[in-house]
């Protein structure tokens, strides 16, 4: 089947979809729009050197896509998967678009019965609003899917923490009098007028520059937060910057890292050397990530094979390591560890004397190997939910590799820790004051992860490290 006949038999199939929950609005030859009361899904055709579909999904009540995949169209039953994947995310974004208010105190009881109030309210008025509420253990993994979190009174002592961890939502205490009383009136007032506000303010970027590269490189970084993965991909043809975007999937395939890869080849052609950035257990270019049920994954020589260019596996906290160390020579021995929100435990990447340690098959740093048997104030699970938990959580992963590496530095990635001097203090529990290594933070935007995959793949294509010397003659 020629890729045009692929086009035509992929069109025809989505045409006949039928279902009560959308109506099919074909737009033109190269757009088809999937209708509903709340949202439009919308199927776009690229005639380019290869059939591109992208999926998209957006909202009237929602300035930011709520769904977006491209991919190269090759293989009807992969298409039709994604497809049946956009529906399921349409069908959902009835409820997603809401505005979703979280509250939150101590045991989640309070505020549940004061959550029930507001939401009465709300359909009295008929207000789009949805509320809930959380015990304080479970606010910052509930909090990423909500757009407003209110704390009761009784623990609004933690609200600095909660602004440092919720950079991105309407953070708000409920006055005494208010929630004594239960003033739904009055509290659906703040809301509004806190809403009003946040949309008011104009979001201040960073201004991190890619570096400047001799040669067009690609970096895609599988980062897992939350319980989902984020599919990130960037670039740089020398000075210029490449496109970036990202993938969000439930569920993680490598057919996912294809499909992103396809796409950027196509509009790129002169990518000469791509990272993929991967948590799990990395060795010799093959990935194991038990919970995406991957195992012992060729990842590196099924791509080379496949794409004739040069290309890197690098696990998240050794890509974050090599990262910070480029930018931060004079940090001396390096521990990076990395520590993403959801997790109970993270990973370590270890620099010394300016070579990256990565151990016997790559072990160094994997800490998931000892977690175990180490003994904790509480269940790691209920440590590794709050900002008050996880400094001991840090703390004792992290001692056992800081006695033994001796570091000039520690930098730590994980949202949940809003004040280093917390982790520092909780290591002088264990070490001198002589042997504390300095304390910093990697940045939340994960340009260190970046930067060091770059740098990786770099010196792959300069013959500055040796990797795979058998996959040598299909890279360009």
């Amino acid at each position: 089947m020629t890729d045009h006949e692929m086009y035509e038999a992929f069109l025809k199939w989505i045409l006949e979809q039928k279902d009560p929950d959308y109506r099919i609005e074909q737009i033109s030859d190269d757009q088809v729009d999937f209708v509903t009361e709340s949202a439009t899904a919308h199927v776009q055709f690229y005639h380019l050197e290869y059939e591109i579909v992208s999926f998209t999904i957006d909202s009237p009540k929602s300035e930011e896509p709520l769904f977006f995949l491209h991919f190269e169209l090759k293989d009807l039953e992969h298409a039709e998967q994604l497809f049946r994947e956009m529906i399921q995310s349409l069908k959902k974004a009835g409820s997603e678009v809401r505005t979703k208010v979280l509250l939150s105190c101590t045991s989640g009881f309070t505020t549940s019965f004061f959550a029930d109030k507001l939401n009465d309210a709300a359909k009295t008025l008929g207000l789009d609003y949805d509320f809930s509420a959380v015990p304080y253990v479970e606010l910052f993994e509930v909090a990423q899917d909500q757009d407003v979190v209110l704390l009761a009174p009784q623990i609004g002592y933690l609200m600095k923490k909660a602004k440092e961890v919720l950079k991105d939502k309407v953070l708000l205490q409920i006055p005494t009098d208010v929630f004594a009383t239960y003033n739904v009136n009055k509290m659906i007032d703040m809301i509004k007028e806190a809403l009003a506000e946040h949309e008011k303010m104009e979001e201040v970027h960073e201004d991190v520059h890619d570096p400047e590269w001799d040669s067009c490189i690609a970096i895609v970084a599988v980062i897992r937060r939350s319980g989902r993965y984020e599919i990130h991909y960037r670039g740089a043809d020398q000075e210029a910057p490449l496109e970036r975007g990202v993938v969000i999937k439930e569920n993680l395939d490598i057919r996912d890292i294809e499909d992103v890869l396809d796409v950027l080849f196509i509009k790129y052609p002169q990518i000469r050397g791509v990272a993929i950035v991967a948590p799990g257990v990395v060795h010799n270019g093959r990935l194991t990530l038990p919970v995406a049920k991957i195992n012992d994954l060729d990842i590196v020589g099924e791509f080379t094979r496949k794409y004739h260019r040069a290309f890197i596996l690098c696990n998240d906290a050794n890509a974050a390591a090599v990262g910070y160390y480029a930018n931060h020579r004079d940090c001396g021995n390096l521990i990076a560890y990395y520590h993403p929100l959801g997790t109970t435990v993270g990973g370590a990447g270890i620099v010394l004397n300016g070579h990256l340690i990565i151990g016997r098959r790559d072990i160094a740093g994997e800490c998931n190997n000892y977690r175990k048997i180490l003994n904790f104030s509480e269940d790691r699970f209920d440590l590794a939910r709050t900002p008050e938990g996880i400094a001991e959580l840090i703390a004792k992963i992290t001692l056992p590799m800081i006695c033994t590496v001796g570091p000039d530095t520690l930098a730590v990635y994980c949202d949940l820790l809003t004040d280093t001097n917390e982790l520092r203090d909780y290591l002088l529990r264990y070490i001198d004051e002589r042997y504390m290594p300095e304390i910093t933070k990697l940045k939340g935007n994960l340009w260190e992860v970046f930067y060091g995959a770059g740098v990786m793949i770099y010196n792959l294509m300069h013959g500055n490290i040796e990797y795979r010397e058998e996959l040598k003659e299909f890279r360009q």
